[in-house]
């Protein structure tokens, strides 16, 4: 059985993907938590009498402006991230889809187990 090369490359791949999906969900829960900072400081400022309504509304729109662009970056993160995981997956099986066409080209009787 020949041996997996490159095994450091194959962790770095898994570490990406499982980062990609880490930053994911904490983006998600990010973007909850800002939505609701937002309601609750709307709630907060439309008890107090002397506090305009507008500027309540303000505070609502930002919040989910913010809740927005958080969930917005998470998933471009995710996205580059799991990217740069199955790219490198993707050198490393052209790597061994090429190691076996030579061997074969050689003349090799059967194909090598690469795993």
């Amino acid at each position: 059985m020949v041996e997996k090369r490159f095994r450091s490359l194959r962790i770095i791949s898994a570490v990406l993907k499982v980062l990609a999906w880490i930053i994911l969900v904490l983006g998600i829960i990010g973007a909850f938590i800002m939505f609701i900072a937002a309601i609750s400081g709307v709630a907060a400022r439309a008890s107090y009498s002397y506090a305009p309504r507008a500027v309540a509304v303000g505070g609502f729109v930002g919040g989910l402006l913010a809740a927005l662009l958080i969930v917005l970056a998470a998933v471009i993160y995710f996205l580059f991230l799991y990217a740069a995981g199955d790219a490198i997956g993707l050198a490393l099986a052209i790597e061994e889809n090429t190691r076996q066409t030579v061997h074969l080209l050689k003349g090799g009787d059967s194909l090598p187990r690469l795993g």
